[in-house]
């Protein structure tokens, strides 16, 4: 088993997922609003798996095997997961499974849920791509999809296949004045 802690601030899973989430982690990028609270970003990762190959002149590390991302609050799993390095810092994050999957606090301390074949995190532009019968859960809200990209600065979410062969699926829960979130 390999373990494998880090400091860097800017993975998020995805959880996720990751995601994950980490966003895992995801993400997991592993550390956003829906992947990591903001507190998380300062937490060490730590990845366990089953194997480890890195290969430092390509800059990637791939765990294999039952593969668990802790980050803060952020917990992803997925079967497979493969993160690249720039001068160090994470640039890109892919976790795999069926299901990859990821769970987290928010910034308000709602829990957000996931799971897809397949969560990829890029760093440049903050976007978390959900594929692969992907479904989100925020305060009991649902989406479904082939397809959910999760901007993770501006919290925009997109959901379906440009192709258009597949449909969205939400399911928003009532609230009462009164009621708590999750």
């Amino acid at each position: 088993m390999a373990i494998i802690t880090s400091n860097s601030s800017r993975l998020r899973a995805a959880t996720a997922l990751p995601a994950l989430g980490l966003a895992l982690v995801l993400a997991g990028g592993l550390a956003s609003p829906v992947f990591a609270a903001k507190a998380d970003r300062s937490q060490p990762i730590k990845v366990q798996a089953d194997k480890k190959v890195t290969k430092y002149q390509e800059g990637t590390s791939v765990y294999t095997g039952d593969v668990v991302i802790d980050q803060g609050s952020l917990h992803a799993t997925g079967q497979r997961a493969t993160l690249y390095l720039e001068n160090g810092q994470l640039v890109r994050a892919v976790l795999e499974g069926r299901p990859a999957t990821f769970r987290e606090r928010d910034e308000q301390g709602n829990l957000v849920e996931g799971k897809a074949d397949e969560a990829d995190y890029r760093t440049a532009n903050g976007n978390v791509i959900l594929t692969g019968d992907a479904w989100l859960k925020r305060t009991g809200d649902e989406i479904r999809s082939d397809r959910i990209t999760y901007d993770l600065d501006t919290e925009v979410v997109e959901a379906g296949e440009s192709g258009g062969s597949s449909r969205v699926e939400m399911t928003l829960q009532p609230r009462n004045r009164d009621q708590n979130e999750d």
